[in-house]
């Protein structure tokens, strides 16, 4: 399951969205496929289920999406931007 932390801050700039943590400070800013992750998990949500509407979305192989969309939801984690809970 992936959610998001709840001290985080975030608005939609153009494609983008600039992030803030509210208890650290710390600033991010994420592409347009980020900032969809991002929408994706405003209620906590599974791998599977962000990938699938991606790539409905965006032409992507499914295999390319899910490797890239991991990537990304590990940096997120490694900034303490969600929380990811594996079986």
């Amino acid at each position: 399951m992936i959610e998001r932390r709840g001290d985080w801050l975030s608005a939609r700039v153009g494609d983008e969205i600039m992030m803030m943590s509210a208890e650290k400070g710390n600033y991010l800013g994420v592409n347009e496929v980020g900032a969809r992750i991002w929408e994706l998990i405003e209620t906590p949500s599974d791998l599977d289920t962000v990938c699938a509407t991606l790539q409905r979305e965006f032409v992507i192989e499914p295999d390319i999406c899910r490797a890239e969309v991991e990537i990304f939801l590990e940096q997120m984690e490694k900034h303490g931007a969600v929380a990811i809970t594996r079986a």
